[in-house]
């Protein structure tokens, strides 16, 4: 565990951000996406929050991404104060603790970049997610009912936030 590093995200990071982000969705009980997205949209939105300086971080083990969190303002002028939350962590290094180090160095980050929420939607069989947001002090807004439908089952998405006004 000490030879992970969690750090900013850069240009170099672009294609194990996208192999990581590639890697979970293909599980297909993490994400709402379970189709890897084209790499350009990803190297695009990458480069995006390096220039708008948002908090996208890294997990890296010997130069290999293992894992990442980024949250992004919202763009609509009356929510520019939000900040969504994604991430993701490789299966082989769930329940390190990785998690909650990625998830508090972007938390900071996005405090100090004056956003005063910061919103998630998880799956809400996704326990373990679930607690990891409980205990970075994200609280349960509310549950969309059968929000999801994948491989003929539907699953609800539980909404969660935080403020900092």
């Amino acid at each position: 565990m000490n030879d992970i590093d969690i750090r900013l995200i850069t240009d170099k990071d672009i294609r194990g951000f996208y192999d990581a982000l590639c890697s979970v969705a293909s599980e297909g009980i993490y994400l709402l996406t379970t189709t890897p997205p084209a790499y350009e949209k990803k190297q695009y939105f990458v480069l995006n929050n390096i220039d708008k300086n948002n908090a996208q971080y890294v997990a890296v083990q010997k130069d290999k991404v293992i894992g990442w969190v980024d949250i992004i303002p919202l763009e609509r002028n009356t929510m520019t104060h939000v900040g969504h939350l994604g991430m993701g962590v490789l299966s082989e290094f769930r329940g390190l603790g990785i998690g909650t180090k990625l998830l508090n160095k972007a938390m900071e980050h996005a405090w100090n970049q004056k956003l005063t929420r910061l919103e998630l939607e998880v799956f809400s069989d996704n326990e373990a997610a679930i607690q990891l947001y409980k205990k970075c002090d994200f609280k349960v807004e509310g549950i969309k009912k059968s929000a999801r439908l994948f491989e003929n089952k539907y699953q609800d998405i539980t909404i969660m936030a935080q403020y900092n006004i």
